[in-house]
Parts: C-alpha cells; structure tokens; sequence
C-alpha cells in the first residue's frame, strides 16, 4: 500500500510539472511596483520597468542610483539581466502568477520582494499605445507639488549619461555624484536661490520660482580639474505614465522652452559656488 502510495503522489507531480507553464520573456514585460519585502533590512527596490530587450530598470528609493539593464532573458526560474557594461545579474523568480511576481536575489539582495503589476508591455502588436492601465498610477504630469520635499532632489546615475560623456563630452570627464555631493550642492544652490543672489544676477533670473518648488535632477562631470555639477530645475515633468518621475534617474532631462518652470544652473563643486543659473525663455 505504501509503495502504491509513493507511486500515486510521484504521478501527481509529474502531472503537475507537465501543466507548468513556461516562463517567456514577455510574460514580465510592464512596469511592476513593490508591494512587500520580507524583510525591512536592505534596499528597497519600489519599481520594475521591463520593456522587451533594451529598456530595463530596477529603481530603489532608499538609494542615489538606479539599475539600468539593456537585455533580459529568462531560463528556467532565473532572470537573467545584462547591464550597460555587459555585466550579467541574475535574479530567481519565485512566483510569476498574473500580475504578482516574487523576486529574490533583485540586484544582489536575497531577501524575497513581492511586485504587483501596474502597467502591462507585453501585447506587442499594439506598441506603445498597448500600454494603458486603469489601475491607480502616477499621472503623465508630475509636478514637484505632488512629491514630498525630501525626495524632490534625484541624482541622475545610469549608463546612458556615462556614455553620453564618453561620446560626445570629449573635454569633460563624467563623474559618478555621491548623494553627499549631491547635498552639498542642493545647499550651495538653495543659499543662492534664497538670500537674494538669484535676483542681482548678470542672468537676470528673478522670475524663478522658489526653490522648494522644483523638483532637481542633478549630473556631474570635471573639467580643467574642477568638479562641476549641473542641476535641472523642472516645476513639473512629463512622463510615461506608470512611471513616474523615475524618469529622472534615467537620463538627462532637458526642456528648451517654458519660461522659469524650466530651469538650468551649473555649480562649480570644487570652489563652492554657483557659476550659471538661468530660467528657460519662452517660445
């Protein structure tokens, strides 16, 4: 009877085997936002943006970066990630049930995190206009109103700025910010921006608005042996919707027009000041 038994629960897991369904590559393509980490401990990476081969991101909120991936694959449980460098991650996929997906190992960390589905990639027929979604996400205009005071600031730290000033940039040298770099900018240009400087400028920059009403993106690069730092001063963004102003993290951000809700300053890290400040004008 125990053998017929043994044989019994041995045909039921082949059975159930053989109806797995088969992970495709396709089956993970949308944005995906954290619903739970197993533990507290470890960063916390809020967001999955996997867009067929070229377009990938892992964005964590308790850091100054983000993750850029330009191929995906999967084999099996495993996620495979290529990053700009061509450096593979790999990442297990617990489950993948609808819109739920459970990743361990995301960027290095053991710990399970638990996604749920906002934004769906995966009809490709339709392209980009597929990509609708009536759950509840970030709307295409993000103003710096609608993001609270401390993550107003974003540095900018992916692999397209990196190649960026390798191609084009020849007499300067990109430069990876520190987010304690980053702070001491912010204060350079917050002083600059409040104690009547911004108004007496040669720029003549006195329509600005007030600091605490831009959301800032910040690149850095050296040149001539200083460390500068250019910061994006935008009131509101456009954006994908789903994504939000993650956006930001991703690549420079850069409007020619649109009077003082755009604007764009340059501080000299390296002598503590600030060299440019200038709003856009208007078309």
């Amino acid at each position: 009877m125990k053998v017929i038994s043994y044989i019994s629960v041995f045909l039921c897991f082949l059975l159930l085997y053989s109806c797995k369904k088969e992970i495709a590559s396709k089956d993970i393509y949308g944005v995906w936002v954290m619903q739970k980490q197993s533990t507290a401990d470890g960063p916390q990476f809020t967001k999955l943006l996997f867009d067929k081969e070229d377009y990938n991101w892992i964005d964590p909120v308790v850091s100054d970066t983000i993750f850029f991936f330009k191929k995906i694959a999967i084999s099996g449980d495993t996620l495979l990630l290529i990053d700009g460098f061509n450096h593979p991650v790999q990442c297990v996929i617990e489950e993948l049930h609808g819109k739920v997906l459970t990743l361990s190992h995301v960027a290095g960390f053991e710990k399970e995190i638990t996604y749920k589905k906002v934004l769906d990639y995966s009809d490709e027929s339709q392209g980009v206009d597929s990509k609708i979604v009536k759950a509840s996400v970030l709307p295409k205009l993000v103003k710096a109103s609608d993001i609270s005071e401390d993550s107003l600031d974003v540095i900018v730290k992916s692999f397209l700025v990196w190649d960026y000033y390798q191609n084009y940039e020849k007499d300067r040298t990109y430069h990876s910010l520190s987010k304690a770099e980053m702070l001491q900018t912010k204060e350079l240009l917050r002083r600059y921006m409040t104690d009547g400087s911004l108004g007496k400028d040669k720029y003549d920059n006195d329509d600005a608005y007030p600091f605490e009403q831009y959301i800032r993106q910040y690149e850095s690069y050296t040149e001539k042996g200083h460390l500068y730092v250019k910061v994006t001063l935008n009131h509101f963004i456009h954006t994908e919707e789903g994504v939000g102003y993650t956006v930001l993290k991703q690549d420079s951000y850069s409007i020619e027009d649109g009077g003082p809700i755009h604007a764009v300053a340059i501080i000299d890290l390296t002598a503590k000041k600030v060299v440019y400040f200038m709003t856009n004008g208007l078309a």
